[in-house]
């Protein structure tokens, strides 16, 4: 039971595949989403590459793949093995379940996926179980997720308590304009040329520069400036580590590649290594063993984190909502670490706090959609899911005292 869309196709042209992945990282971003660059090697050879992105585009929804195989198939996420070993006879089918997530979510696939088709998989096939893909209805897919929280009312409540999708109880008719933005940013996106962050014009940074130096940004402008760069260096992070990937597989050392990576996207005349630390600050490995530790509120989200880490994944099955859980759950980890750590109290501090608690209180949606997923494929019984939830609720209070001490506080 449930509301899943079905889709394969091959990529027109191979070499269009990082063009592909930096379109959609930018959009994905802008959706308020997450994506993951993905570079795996087959052991017996290291030319059959899969590549691509993973996706978690909103809380409640599973992941979607958007990975290819050396034959350029979109590849779904529990058949990359395969993908690496040996051609498929066909594309195979991938599939996203959208049923916990919003109506508004379930769209926006949809038409990343139409995008897709026009331009870089002009033979995409898509099923769209709830009908939209197929005739743009959105009264019919409303019905249709309306129906079936109806079937599963207990879980429809708690989604509804929760808010991971208070869309769907709206009428359609209100979410006109959101579609509507979907679609353009969709447009904007995959069909119109970009520059590079490194290709913008100084003159706006000096711009920046200027109401940084003369006081003028309110906290709220700070906060969206905190989270533009925030959103900056995950693209960055995210290039980074598909170039540091590719070069270690072919034959240079971890230092060799990083550096390379660092010299080719900042395109710098000086040392890139003076970017070093603006890299290190969007990398949740480094804040994962940082000297922050020690709130309660990081103490809790590493009592959750190792509790998840332990489920068994060769008992879960194909589930792509335990890497969505992981995701979320580090997400909240490096967030509340940074947002924890001593720093001044002046609003520039106070805008990184609040910039990083938004960005732990979006890991906890996502870990929060994840778990009713699991729970719904019977990967978790009632009692551990109960368990995981009263976790989620005590670390959902933490965020949200921290947020009120740093709104509230007194420049």
């Amino acid at each position: 039971m449930g509301i899943t869309i079905h889709y394969r196709g091959t990529i027109d042209d191979l070499s269009q595949v990082e063009t592909m992945e930096d379109r959609l990282l930018d959009l994905i971003f802008s959706l308020g989403g997450r994506a993951t660059i993905w570079r795996s090697f087959a052991e017996r050879d290291a030319m059959r590459v899969v590549r691509g992105l993973l996706v978690q585009l909103e809380p409640g929804q599973d992941s979607f793949s958007l990975m290819i195989s050396p034959e350029g198939h979109l590849t779904p996420l529990f058949q990359i093995k395969e993908a690496e070993e040996a051609p498929f006879e066909e594309p195979p089918y991938c599939f996203v379940k959208t049923q916990f997530g919003s109506l508004q979510g379930h769209i926006a696939i949809i038409h990343v996926l139409d995008a897709l088709r026009q331009r870089f998989f002009s033979n995409l096939e898509v099923s769209d179980e709830g009908g939209y893909y197929e005739n743009r209805d959105v009264n019919h897919l409303a019905h249709q997720m309306q129906m079936l929280r109806k079937a599963i009312r207990s879980m429809a409540e708690e989604l509804r308590q929760t808010g991971l999708s208070s869309e769907a109880s709206e009428d359609p008719s209100i979410l006109a304009t959101r579609i509507e933005r979907i679609a353009t940013l969709v447009h904007q996106s995959i069909f119109v040329e970009k520059p590079r962050d490194s290709d913008l014009n100084e003159g706006d940074s000096d711009k920046d520069n200027q109401a940084d130096l003369w006081g003028e940004r309110s906290l709220e402008e700070e906060v969206e400036e905190m989270d533009r760069l925030r959103r900056r260096n995950d693209l960055r992070s995210e290039r980074m580590n598909r170039r540091i990937a590719e070069a270690c597989a072919a034959g240079m050392s971890i230092e060799e590649a990083f550096d390379l990576a660092m010299r080719e996207e900042y395109r710098a005349d000086s040392d890139p290594t003076e970017h070093f630390d603006e890299y290190e600050d969007s990398s949740i490995d480094c804040e994962v063993y940082s000297p922050w530790f020690g709130h309660p509120a990081v103490e809790q989200v590493k009592e959750f984190l190792d509790e998840i880490l332990q489920f068994d994944e060769d008992d879960s099955g194909p589930s792509s909502f335990i890497s969505v859980l992981i995701r979320g759950s580090t997400e909240m980890l490096g967030g509340l670490a940074q947002a924890t750590c001593d720093k001044d109290e002046d609003q520039f501090g106070r805008a990184l706090t609040i910039s990083q608690l938004k960005r732990a209180l979006s890991g906890h949606a996502y870990a929060r959609g994840a778990l009713f997923g699991l729970k719904s494929e019977e990967v978790i019984g009632e009692e551990q899911a109960s368990e995981l939830f009263e976790q989620l609720d005590r670390i959902l209070t933490f965020i949200h005292e921290l947020s009120e001490k740093a709104w509230g506080s007194e420049a």
